[in-house]
């Protein structure tokens, strides 16, 4: 299994964004854990953006980080373009 632990490291929107970008271009990554990272709505929406895109994330994990209801939403619609994506919590 491919997967990256990001945990506690207070990459905010901006990181989360950089990593969005590269996980548009990825093609092993299958778990990426970002909780409490202090990501915000704009960070949890390029994640989205970037999930329509990818197809071998398989987890991605964002407990305990600054989501709102426009993050939120955005990463449910994400969720239903993309189905390698299994477990989003």
């Amino acid at each position: 299994m491919h997967d990256h632990s990001l945990l506690m490291n207070k990459i905010g929107d901006d990181g989360a964004t950089a990593l969005a970008n590269a996980l548009k271009e990825n093609k092993s990554l299958q778990s990426l854990y970002l909780s409490r990272n202090k990501i915000g709505d704009d960070g949890a929406t390029a994640l989205a953006n970037a999930l329509k895109e990818n197809k071998s994330l398989q987890s991605l994990y964002l407990w305990c980080n600054q989501i709102g209801e426009d993050g939120a939403t955005a990463l449910k619609n994400a969720l239903k373009q993309n189905p390698s994506l299994q477990d989003l919590e």
